[in-house]
């Protein structure tokens, strides 16, 4: 599947993870409809490994009141809406999607994680590029990029606590892959614990790396999710509407 990225940052931004998740799946075993049996729902609990039914009902009920999905209660049937009536409904301002293999539903959150780091990794490196050649300069192709946890914090208002975890998470999946990044300072070893105390507010970053006091700079990171672009949603957005996340 070729998962509108603006869909997977508002599973993020607005904690739909499920609901989104749930949505997905449906959409990924019909062209549309689907009938809606007891049958149905069990291989729906099967395969996003959920205990309780109540839960598929509980994400089913929210996606009913959003019009996600409609139901035909004389068919006894459910249609999945397209992503072009979620564009306009969400007001989407990026044609990008994520590529997803959907025998993977199990693993959705780290994928979901990824992706979005994926996507602003792509966006904050491209207005690098931009900004560095009206200066007249070159910019190097590196496979891992900077990617501060307060940046991806600010664009989905969330704590960069919950940033921290989430980029673990699709470490730990496989979906991408971090370096950590030290800049050295000329500061002896004894006095770091001083630092520490009465430093600014940046004191906190201040690690011993091989023998030498050095301040921990945001992990550079590499991505192994592949974006591509939606034909079908891109002649619907015009390039005008594209604003900074920030």
């Amino acid at each position: 599947m070729n998962i509108p990225i603006e869909l997977l940052v508002f599973a993020l931004s607005k904690r739909k993870v499920s609901q989104v998740r749930l949505y997905l799946y449906l959409k990924s075993q019909c062209s549309g409809y689907l009938p809606w049996t007891k049958q149905i729902k069990e291989k729906v609990k099967k395969d996003l490994a959920i205990k309780d039914s109540r839960t598929i009902d509980r994400n089913l009920h929210w996606l009913l009141k959003n019009r996600w999905i409609t139901k035909n209660a004389k068919r006894g049937s459910i249609r999945i809406v397209s992503y072009l009536v979620l564009s306009k409904k969400l007001q989407f301002r990026s044609a990008t999607g994520a590529i997803f293999s959907t025998i993977d539903f199990q693993n959705f959150r780290p994928f979901i994680y990824a992706a979005v780091v994926t996507y602003y990794l792509h966006y904050k490196h491209r207005i690098a590029k931009q900004s560095e050649r009206k200066k007249g300069r070159s910019t190097t192709n590196c496979s891992f990029r900077d990617m501060p946890a307060e940046y991806l914090a600010n664009v989905l208002r969330l704590g960069k606590s919950t940033i921290v975890r989430y980029r673990q998470k699709a470490w730990d999946a496989g979906f991408i892959k971090m370096k950590h990044r030290y800049k050295p300072l000329f500061i002896p070893v004894e006095e770091i614990g001083f630092c520490r105390i009465y430093g600014d507010e940046e004191a906190w970053q201040l690690v011993i790396h091989n023998n030498q006091v050095k301040i921990q700079l945001s992990n550079a990171i590499t991505s192994y999710i592949h974006l591509r672009t939606k034909p079908g949603l891109k002649k619907h957005i015009h390039p005008t509407e594209k604003v900074d996340p920030l």
